[in-house]
């Protein structure tokens, strides 16, 4: 990082963050595997987190996300759970249907039963593990697309595979309204009768919120406060509770202001 003689400003534009250093030097052979491709191929590989956030479902029955946005091996993997959850639901035609398993006999109807369990309750199996047991069981086989997403885009699936499908699991069940959590971005979306916001930075750096009711700090950090406060509050049909743990005196006295003083309440002091 001291190529081409860079210092000052230039050097740190160029140099990693503290958190991107952290993570290098905890996982030195991903990035020894970064640096062995060209430049222009591992631009193609950039992901953006926030789209697995885009299609959550706000329950079971929502029709409105598709998955779209999925990529070959996240469609690969939603469809190995839903197969899975289409049996453990009795939805056995369906299931049938998609996977194309051939139940002819007793004894293949005991080899279903005894795979299907062996996939729900996967232990320690990796992503890896599932999607190779998956095809090779008939379950979800191994199509062109999944193939093509390995070739193109090793890196990435190198890293998933060694992931935990049990964590995907538990991806799925929160993608797909299973569970009663939500995540909220955009400023048009779903609205709810009752809203608990809980204003808290923690180490994420793309927020802050003393610097919202103080409304000063960095530009870009303070106008990505103000839309997720703005995102929240507007979501509410009926109640917004605000909590904000110990709070300095200047961001109480913005808070009454916004809010009026009658609204603000001490927690600590009941």
């Amino acid at each position: 990082f001291l190529k081409n003689g860079k210092t000052g400003r230039a050097l740190n534009n160029v140099n990693p963050t503290k958190g991107m250093q952290e993570f290098i030097d905890e996982n030195y052979e991903l990035f020894n595997e970064a640096t062995s491709y060209k430049f222009h191929d591992l631009l193609k590989i950039y992901l953006d987190k926030d789209q697995l956030l885009d299609d959550k479902k706000q329950d079971v029955d929502d029709e409105k996300k598709k998955g779209s946005k999925r990529d070959n091996l996240c469609k690969h993997l939603f469809k190995i759970q839903n197969n899975i959850s289409l049996y453990k639901n009795k939805q056995f035609n369906e299931f049938i249907r998609i996977t194309e398993y051939k139940v002819d006999t007793i004894e293949k109807k005991r080899q279903l039963k005894k795979i299907i369990e062996n996939l729900v309750d996967v232990e320690d199996k990796t992503i890896e593990d599932v999607i190779n047991i998956a095809d090779k069981k008939g379950i979800c086989k191994i199509d062109d697309r999944l193939k093509m997403f390995q070739i193109e885009k090793t890196y990435i699936y190198n890293r998933v595979k060694a992931i935990k499908f049990k964590e995907f699991q538990k991806l799925y069940a929160y993608l797909e309204g299973y569970t009663p959590f939500s995540t909220q971005h955009k400023t048009k979306g779903t609205e709810f009768n009752n809203v608990l916001m809980v204003l808290d930075n923690a180490n994420w750096n793309k927020y802050n919120f003393e610097n919202l009711f103080l409304e000063n700090g960095k530009d870009r950090v303070l106008n990505r406060s103000q839309k997720i406060f703005y995102v929240c509050c507007t979501r509410t049909k009926k109640n917004l509770a605000v909590y904000y743990n110990n709070p300095n005196n200047d961001v109480i006295n913005k808070a009454k202001e916004w809010f009026g003083e009658s609204n603000v309440v001490n927690l600590d002091g009941r």
